[in-house]
């Protein structure tokens, strides 16, 4: 038994989703001729998205390189090296990855729905106003002249300045220095996550925007990265209020940059350039002659689920703490068969070659090792390894 076929309204969703979240562009593999650097298509795939989930550090650049065919994970290093891309809390107190110059405005956007909760966290963790400012203090002298910390090494910097950190302080004031602008993380020259280095010095050239302009910037890049999106969909992305976000989507309207879009008798908004293309997902020999990739092994935590508060378009929702196992918030790895999950897949790194297993659902169609295998390949190659398929099961 299979799935049944999504409604046409649906089937268009989903092919106009592909196409705005940068998976409908050409299979993995070689970069076209005559493009940017490697560091700068991941700016570009970071531009188009906006902002991306960043909780998994590895799963993040796999987001950025399959979304740029062709680049690697040094590129994308070199991306956060050179000074393009940043993570950071840009919203929600989640963190993101984000273009380096939109970090700032959209912070200021945001920032009035997160931080008031923090001193009522701080109290919980028994840290007062007095320590906060010398940690500030601390953290702001130890980086200023272009030196980048990691963690561990601004706990050092703490300790020698005889504070007494508690546990739990660590991750909280990293939070609210990156929250509150002062930081972000930028380069990984370690070979680890990226280092915490000084917003101001860091970021070269930043954009500047308030009020309804930085709403409407929102609105339509938000939808822009992610297809016809509804109010709460923009809404929840931010953590703003719908009458905030609705008030961001109007402006964007008003600039034409979103035009309203009715999919099976639900509003939702997209760029309009979008609307105009095709959303029709090609198969078979049509989609090979487009360069289209009928199947994807995304990344856990990919903004194809992600991106938007309704996900049933494309999980069956029986399926969904496959997913997000107890419903934990942790996102797997997801086989993707024409815009559908129809999966997970796990990586185990061996001596020779990294294995990947494919976990399919019930109903999930029939994909086998050979449709897998090319994509298992360009996972390899952008991670600089040789990948193979194992095995591919049906789960029950």
């Amino acid at each position: 038994m299979t799935d049944p076929a999504p409604s046409a309204g649906t089937a268009d969703l989903i092919g106009w989703r592909m196409r705005a979240l940068g998976l409908w562009a050409s299979l993995p593999g070689a970069a076209p001729a005559g493009q940017p650097d490697g560091a700068e298509r991941v700016h570009a795939v970071a531009q188009g998205l906006l902002a991306l989930q960043g909780q998994d550090w590895h799963a993040s650049r796999w987001a950025l390189g399959l979304r740029a065919p062709g680049t690697s994970d040094a590129d994308v290093r070199e991306a956060f090296a050179r000074g393009l891309v940043v993570r950071s809390w840009p919203m929600r107190g989640t963190i993101h990855v984000v273009p380096a110059e939109d970090i700032g405005w959209m912070q200021q956007a945001t920032n009035h729905r997160v931080l008031p909760g923090a001193a009522k966290r701080r109290t919980v963790l028994g840290l007062d106003d007095t320590s906060l400012a010398r940690m500030t203090d601390v953290a702001v002298t130890a980086l200023t002249g272009g030196k980048s910390l990691s963690r561990d090494e601004l706990a050092e910097a703490w300790a020698r300045a005889g504070i007494e950190v508690q546990s739990a302080w660590r991750y909280h004031v990293v939070w609210w220095l990156c929250q509150n602008g002062l930081l972000v993380q930028g380069p990984s020259t370690d070979g680890g996550e990226p280092r915490l280095v000084l917003s101001e010095e860091w970021i070269r050239a930043p954009r500047a925007l308030d009020g309804d302009e930085a709403l409407a910037e929102l609105a339509a890049r938000f939808a822009r990265g992610r297809g016809p999106v509804q109010d709460r969909d923009f809404a929840w992305w931010t953590g703003l209020p719908v009458t905030v976000a609705r008030r961001g989507i109007a402006a964007a309207a008003a600039e034409q940059r979103l035009a309203p879009v009715e999919v099976d008798g639900v509003r939702h908004w997209a760029e309009p350039a979008l609307l105009d293309g095709p959303s029709t997902i090609l198969t078979g020999e049509a989609a090979a002659a487009a360069g289209i990739p009928e199947v994807l092994l995304l990344p856990g935590f990919d903004e194809h689920l992600l991106g938007y508060t309704e996900r049933s378009s494309v999980l069956a929702p029986e399926h969904f703490e496959r997913i997000v196992p107890g419903r934990n918030g942790m996102f797997r790895a997801t086989v993707v068969e024409r815009g559908r999950v129809r999966g997970i897949w796990l990586r185990t790194p061996r001596a020779k070659a990294t294995r990947i297993d494919a976990e399919l659902f019930p109903g999930g169609g029939r994909l086998g090792a050979r449709a897998l295998r090319p994509h298992a390949a360009a996972w390899g190659a952008f991670q600089g390894v040789t990948a193979e398929i194992g095995s591919v099961s049906t789960v029950r």
